[in-house]
């Protein structure tokens, strides 16, 4: 059932909500976090009001569907680590909690993980993302928390659910920039269980280029996803491969999966190590570039 809704003006609401079918809108985000007949909330707000949103939803028993980033700054995640690590010490179930990181949910990364299972393996991940205006919202540390934190967060997830472990540590550069974003830029990542993986997040490469690029490597075998539209697997001097008809990123699988999870009250679908641990990867690349040294994840 659709109880309320909010969006960032009172007009697009009451649109929303007529469209859709929800019992009421409202300007005041309050009517939702502490409405007790919601259990669950989606928030796909501004990348600012994230980490907010999340916590007073969680702290109110509410599960939340939060689109990424969880949040833009080191402060705010600690604030979730104290809020998760208080419940368990207590011994308290929590609310779910799901970030937006649909890749993994995909019909090819699924796929892949029935073929090579867990690490250690190899991968790469390119991304031909394209420039944005520098005075673009997500370009706003503030309000967006540029493209590391708001977008590349996406690539650490999906390299982390590939090889079944988290980063350890990152060594990340990028090129010069007068706008200082860092747009272009290269990421080495090492995992837990002695995986490797690398990120390039392009801004300046051609538009009639892919997109997305994923090449994974173990126990001689490769695979390569091409636009989350063809796989193809090479083991033992074979080749298979597989097309989709269109391009699935595991958005609509994502949602499903979180609904039904919601409703039979099982655990979170993406580990809540693995939630944190991106954040705090991406943060951590964020420094790496201006200090030029390898940092812990």
């Amino acid at each position: 059932m659709l109880k309320g809704v909010m969006t960032s003006t009172g007009t697009s609401s009451r649109s929303v909500a007529e469209r859709f079918g929800f019992e009421f809108c409202t300007g005041d985000a309050a009517d939702i976090l502490e409405n007790e007949e919601i259990n669950t909330i989606f928030i796909a707000t501004r990348h600012d009001t994230h980490a907010d949103y999340t916590l007073r939803a969680l702290k109110a028993g509410k599960n939340v569907f939060v689109e990424k980033p969880l949040c833009l700054a080191s402060h705010e995640l600690e604030e979730f680590g104290s809020f998760f690590k208080t419940s368990l010490e207590a011994g308290n179930s929590h609310p779910l909690l799901m970030v937006g990181y649909n890749r993994r949910f995909s019909p090819f990364a699924q796929m892949l993980k029935q073929e090579f299972g867990d690490g250690p393996m190899a991968m790469s991940y390119r991304i031909n993302a394209g420039p944005i205006p520098p005075n673009s919202w997500i370009q706003d540390s503030e309000v967006g928390g540029g493209r590391i934190i708001g977008e590349v967060c996406h690539f650490i997830d999906f390299l982390t659910f590939l090889n079944g472990s988290n980063p350890v540590s990152v060594h990340a550069c990028a090129l010069p920039d007068p706008h200082h974003h860092n747009d272009s830029i290269q990421v080495l990542i090492a995992f837990q269980n002695g995986s490797v993986g690398t990120v390039a997040y392009l801004a300046n490469g051609s538009k009639r280029f892919g997109k997305e690029r994923i090449e994974l490597s173990a126990n001689g075998c490769t695979a390569v996803i091409d636009e989350f539209r063809n796989l193809a697997i090479y083991t033992n001097g074979r080749r298979k491969e597989k097309k989709l008809r269109g391009q699935d990123k595991g958005q609509k699988n994502e949602v499903e999966l979180f609904i039904q999870a919601v409703r039979e009250g099982t655990g979170p679908l993406i580990p809540i190590e693995d939630i944190l641990c991106t954040s705090s990867t991406c943060f951590k690349i964020i420094q790496s570039i201006h200090s030029s040294q390898t940092m812990k994840a």
